[in-house]
């Protein structure tokens, strides 16, 4: 469909709605110059803001094309408002296990060493749980990515889900390790969760037209952990924001909440 056609298709669908442009704006954080845009023909749109908005607008936008790709079935918004809330409520359970891991980590560092040792069936479990609730927060990133086209971000949950695991079972092997035996792995493993926090935020930044300030500060958030991972000797920059981010990119899973609420039609 050539712009001027879809524009005019917006602007029909709009109105039969009796939706201003600013109205629309609130259903979908589209900005008003976008829409404005679209619907004078002065620009071809992403799929993914086309999409926004027919969903904003209750519908699904199904004009087949030459590859057929806009024909897709309608979204279950039930099912994916669920999906977000476990991911949203799987966070906070997340960032609880982690400041859990947290006490028993600093209290070797400290020297309580006897406090530590008698903790590691608890470490062991919290951190399972640590591992499976960071999987449930992440999925709900992949279902985001599959609303907006955004295929990076898929990638880069799963990397993430990997790389949170992968530091589970690292701390547990290590857990009765010597201290001079954990600069290598833990380096290592620095490096490897620093790529996928820089593949993370670069995704999350793809989110903007879509989810707004909110993604654009996550972004920012995870690629610098990730940058400080990768430089290893800055990993303590990477600790201090890993909650921030953590919390930024659960305010990030509840609009996309919100955004189903707003999209999905509404009964007489």
């Amino acid at each position: 469909m050539q712009q001027p056609e879809l524009g005019q298709q917006l602007a029909t669908l709009r109105k039969q709605q009796n939706l201003t442009q600013e109205e629309l704006v609130e259903k979908s954080n589209v900005s008003v110059r976008t829409i404005q845009r679209i619907e004078a023909g002065e620009v071809i749109p992403r799929l993914s803001t086309v999409k926004i908005l027919w969903r904003a607008l209750g519908t699904e936008y199904t004009t087949p094309t030459k590859n057929d790709i806009y024909m897709k079935p309608s979204l279950n918004q039930h099912n994916h408002q669920q999906h977000l809330i476990i991911a949203v409520v799987s966070g906070v359970i997340y960032i609880a296990f982690e400041l859990a891991l947290t006490v028993i980590d600093l209290s070797w560092l400290v020297g309580n060493r006897e406090f530590r040792e008698s903790s590691q069936t608890a470490y062991i479990a919290l951190t399972a749980g640590m591992a499976l609730s960071y999987a449930l927060f992440a999925s709900g990133f992949i279902l985001l990515a599959k609303l907006f086209e955004n295929h990076l971000l898929t990638i880069a949950a799963i990397l993430m889900m990997i790389a949170v695991a992968a530091t589970g079972v690292i701390d547990v092997a290590m857990f009765n390790a010597p201290w001079e035996e954990l600069s290598l792995p833990y380096a290592i493993l620095a490096v490897g969760v620093g790529a996928c926090s820089l593949i993370f935020g670069i995704a999350l930044l793809r989110l903007q037209d879509s989810m707004g300030g909110l993604a654009k500060v996550a972004g920012i958030l995870e690629i610098t952990i990730g940058a400080a991972l990768i430089s290893v000797l800055l990993f303590f920059i990477a600790f201090t924001l890993l909650i921030p981010a953590i919390v930024i990119e659960l305010l990030v899973l509840y609009k996309g909440y919100e955004y189903l609420s707003r999209s999905a039609p509404q009964s007489a």
